[in-house]
């Protein structure tokens, strides 16, 4: 269960730089106008949500792959051929083994140098440097937004958030039961399990395909702060 040390005294200092007696009444919270938030595409099944997300995925430049079970590491290899394999990096995560991709997790995959994040601090610089020089990033996601094309994955020891943004291609793998709405299921999920005492990684990285920006005369550049090209892999589990 997550702890929180020095509350007191960091609100307690808190309030004497503002200059007022520290405010211990509990937040109201707003009545809100309408529960949209809720029962947006609430009413989709899950082969509508998919219909949605690749709609959206298109226009995100975003691609997606669908695999079953035993597939998957059939289908990840085809993707990682196509973004040339060379060094590739994957997050410290029981999930790789779990679904049949043992020889990934342990450090092999055919054509390709495999890194794996190292929990600790202590690794910080490796971790960065080797993510920096990896040509493919491969992470399990938590839940995937159809609504707008997004996968949600958490910063925790086992990868950090330089995993998701500096190789130059990336890819999500998430099984379809993760496919939600938008981001307030997510949220729910997310809060659901901190209520119930489970340790929730220290950011929620929202990723909505790769990076772009049309700020300089409206014209898209894709890869301006993050990777050039991302594969969600969706398995119809």
């Amino acid at each position: 269960m997550t702890q929180i040390h020095n509350r007191d005294k960091f609100l307690d200092g808190l309030a004497e730089k503002l200059g007022r007696p520290r405010i211990r009444e509990d937040v109201t919270h707003f009545e809100p106008l309408n529960n949209l938030s809720q029962t947006q595409l609430a009413d989709k099944t899950q082969d509508e949500l998919l219909a949605i997300l690749t709609a959206k995925c298109e226009t995100l430049l975003a691609d997606v792959v669908l695999t079953a079970p035993d597939d998957l590491r059939e289908t990840l290899l085809k993707v990682t051929n196509a973004y040339g394999n060379q060094t590739v990096m994957i997050s410290d995560d029981e999930r790789f083994a779990a679904n049949g991709l043992a020889d990934l997790a342990a450090g092999e995959w055919p054509e390709a140098t495999v890194t794996k994040w190292l929990p600790g601090d202590e690794h910080r610089e490796t971790n960065i440097t080797n993510a920096s020089n990896a040509n493919i990033g491969i992470v399990f996601g938590d839940y995937l937004l159809a609504e707008s094309g997004s996968v949600a994955v958490e910063t925790t020891p086992g990868q950090g958030r330089a995993l998701h943004f500096l190789p130059v291609h990336y890819i999500a793998i998430t099984p379809k039961s993760q496919l939600v709405p938008r981001i307030t299921q997510a949220a729910k999920e997310y809060n659901r399990r901190i209520v119930a005492g489970e340790r929730v990684g220290s950011v929620i990285n929202i990723i909505s395909g790769p990076s772009n920006s049309a700020d300089i005369e409206s014209i898209l550049v894709v890869g301006v702060h993050g990777p050039l090209k991302v594969t969600y892999i969706i398995i119809e589990d």
